[in-house]
């Protein structure tokens, strides 16, 4: 595997053994292998990289499409040292005749961790990367439904080591899930005075009327959204957040997936009752809430 392929995922996040990536004819770590004509790679040079074509889809909303982005075959790079570097290119749609219009172009970023950066395969891993979007083009993550954006904006915080930032956007994912479902099946999630209820009540309302949260953990239903607050509340360090991150995040879109997977039986179940009190019958759960 070439570097190229590391770095055409948005979601890459193990260290994986690639080709070598520095030209060993061009450049050397070692002023004693050194001869004429090569090299010797300091922390803070610019060098060529072999690493194939990067290749990324993003979304236009011009074209409402995804279309695949590319980079130069020809990348460069900063060395930070013998085990990081820092790659800065220019991604362009591979379909300008038909995006002529918006000549899209987005600036990369990527920061990546090497056991050696001058072994034969070294083993890498994304540290972070950013993309300089314009207006009309997003991630794709942000675009398959309404709660993606914010699963992508917690996934961008999270590249960028911001782990309080990042469980902010879960939290609001796992709110708002809770609150549409609520009020879609007709639960009882308001006071008299039409503000919400605290979201404990909230949502052991909702899990017990639409079973929202998946079987395996819904006994821990609210203890999740209580590690969530905590770290969202600041009451955490970054690294702890960040190491809860991706665990935390499986939790949130189990909740999403579930939700989606039991769409029907909720709209059935509203409807039934509905119908029970349009007859007259009620079970009386509404009456006690």
């Amino acid at each position: 595997m070439r570097l190229s392929s590391v770095l055409s995922s948005h979601n890459n996040n193990e260290s994986i053994e690639v080709e070598s990536f520095v030209d060993k004819d061009k450049y050397v770590e070692n002023a004693e292998d050194a001869s004429d004509g090569i090299i010797v790679v300091s922390s803070g040079d610019f060098i060529e990289l072999d690493i194939g074509t990067i290749v990324l889809p993003f979304f236009s909303t011009t074209c409402n499409d995804n279309i695949q982005f590319v980079s130069h075959t020809k990348l460069h790079c900063l060395v930070v040292n013998n085990k990081m570097i820092s790659i800065d290119c220019v991604l362009k749609c591979v379909d300008s005749q038909r995006c002529s219009n918006c000549q899209s172009l987005i600036q990369a970023w990527f920061l990546v961790e090497a056991d050696d950066i001058f072994a034969h395969t070294p083993k890498v891993h994304i540290l972070k990367h950013n993309f300089r979007l314009p207006d009309h083009i997003k991630l794709p993550i942000e675009t398959k439904d309404q709660f993606s954006e914010l699963l992508g904006k917690a996934e961008i915080a999270y590249k960028e080591r911001l782990g309080a930032g990042s469980i902010i956007y879960l939290r609001s994912a796992f709110e708002k899930i809770t609150h549409i479902v609520g009020d879609d099946a007709g639960v009882a999630i308001y006071k008299p005075n039409g503000k919400t209820k605290p979201f404990d009540q909230v949502l052991t309302l909702v899990d017990e009327r639409c079973s929202i949260i998946p079987e395996q953990y819904s006994a821990n239903r609210y203890e999740i959204f209580s590690q969530l607050s905590e770290i969202a509340h600041g009451n955490s360090d970054e690294k702890s957040a960040l190491d809860k991150y991706y665990a935390l995040r499986r939790l949130v879109m189990g909740i999403i997936d579930n939700v989606e997977k039991n769409k029907e039986k909720i709209k059935n179940n509203h409807e039934i009752q509905q119908a029970l009190r349009a007859i007259g019958i009620g079970n009386g759960d509404e009456a006690n809430e």
